[in-house]
């Protein structure tokens, strides 16, 4: 196959990816009403080879897969190879309380990414992948006097999108440093319904609360990697990331009516009760610190852990807070090479921004995947990242909802040698 045809192919299949992509990120759900706080479930961008390995990435080198969770990595990449990255995710969730459960699932395009050389010392790229996400449903009932059964309904849906551009600076052959600049948006929309249910001609009412963001957001990193030992056959990485307290512009606005159901799911709406227009200000994103290491055997084995701090109390919307509290993250994973094949393992603690009726709501999982190689040539070498993640969130304690969830993932990587020339003898 010609380098032209081969460019041709590439650069359809990705633009399929972009396309299909900004769809599916638009449909992107989840289950957890945990989702409603902030600007909802944060997703730490790990891509699928480092999530098999409990999320860990800031110290670690791969010149195959794109680690945008740390910018300095992106040195890694060949000096003469286009990298490419695409991951599926699906998600299966069962929630509880301390009288009733349910279940959900989904399935999605987790993340879409790309990088490349400029120069020697210069590494580009760039991908598209959720940021935040919301996604919940639930209702309660109460007894009122006079007026029978209220049922109170609380439902949110949307999510922000990151698109990031990256790029990564070889300061030494050791050392790297890298930023990300990336440009947010998307919509986060919390209802909350109130029906007579002993009264089914009665009107309902829904209050729909809607904050709009379009912002650029930066993040910064650090890696260091040398090896030692024997035949320099071990390997050390260090890295550190750094994003500082940031000003998003958002919008809000509040739309109220009443209305009744009509045939097939449609409504018809009797009055509007409120409408406040669109109203701009700025959303606060506290500073996150983290770091990390890699230590392991090139081609054998592999031990990682990584540290973020979040400084959420000081998390801000529109001049108010949301009672957010600082969020402390840990990350361990390690890999063994068995033939061609990689087997992960990993494991993750997140003591989570969230105290509800005095409770931390706090979020662990295990991880383990496989990575295997697909047929290869001279120019391409393509791989496939399956991960695996069991997890829990919350607890069914003092009236809260608990949360066992089961993710999977599936990671294509491709690289091209675009930029080799060829040499004669």
């Amino acid at each position: 196959m010609s380098k032209i045809i081969q460019y041709k192919l590439v650069t359809v299949f990705i633009l399929i990816f972009i396309l299909s992509g900004f769809q599916s990120f638009g449909q992107l759900r989840i289950d957890s009403p945990y989702s409603r706080f902030g600007l909802g479930d944060i997703n730490a961008g790990a891509n699928a080879y480092q999530s098999s390995m409990g999320g860990v990435g800031y110290g670690v080198r791969d010149p195959y897969r794109i680690s945008s969770i740390n910018p300095a990595a992106y040195a890694n990449i060949d000096s003469g190879s286009f990298v490419f990255n695409a991951a599926f995710k699906g998600l299966l969730i069962s929630s509880k309380t301390a009288s009733a459960s349910g279940g959900s699932n989904y399935f999605n395009i987790s993340y879409l990414k790309f990088a490349l050389p400029v120069t020697k010392w210069w590494r580009t790229g760039g991908g598209l992948l959720p940021y935040t996400t919301v996604g919940y449903n639930v209702s309660t009932y109460a007894d009122m006097d006079s007026i029978g059964t209220v049922k109170y309904s609380f439902l949110g849906d949307g999510g922000i999108t990151k698109f990031y551009w990256g790029n990564s600076f070889k300061i030494t052959k050791k050392l790297a440093i890298g930023a990300n600049m990336s440009y947010l948006f998307g919509t986060n929309n919390l209802r909350r319904q109130t029906q007579l249910m002993d009264d089914p001609i009665a009107f309902k009412y829904r209050i729909t609360n809607s904050v709009d963001v379009r912002s650029l957001y930066f993040d910064f990193g650090i890696q260091y990697n040398t090896t030692f030992g024997d035949k320099k056959k071990y390997f050390l990485g260090l890295g550190a990331v750094f994003s500082p307290e940031q000003k998003l512009h958002g919008e809000k606005s509040s739309f109220a009516i009443t209305y009744t159901d009509g045939d097939e799911g449609h409504e018809y709406i009797k009055d509007t009760i409120l409408d406040l227009p669109l109203d701009a200000g700025d959303i606060v994103i506290p500073q996150k610190i983290g770091g990390g290491f890699s230590i392991g055997k090139t081609k054998k084995w592999m031990l990682a852990a990584d540290f973020t701090f979040d400084e959420f109390s000081k998390y801000t919307a529109f001049g108010k807070s949301d009672s957010l509290s600082n969020s402390i993250r840990y990350n361990i994973g390690g890999q063994y090479y068995i033939g061609s094949y990689l087997v992960n393992v990993g494991f993750m603690f997140n003591d989570s921004y969230l105290t509800l009726n005095n409770t931390k709501i706090n979020d662990y999982g295990i991880s383990f995947g496989i990575g295997f190689p697909l047929r290869n040539n001279a120019s391409t070498v393509s791989s496939v990242d399956l991960g695996f993640e069991f997890g829990r969130r919350g607890t069914t304690s003092n009236n809260l909802i608990q949360q066992d969830y089961f993710k999977f993932t599936l990671g294509v990587n491709i690289r091209n040698t675009w930029f080799r020339r060829a040499k004669y003898l």
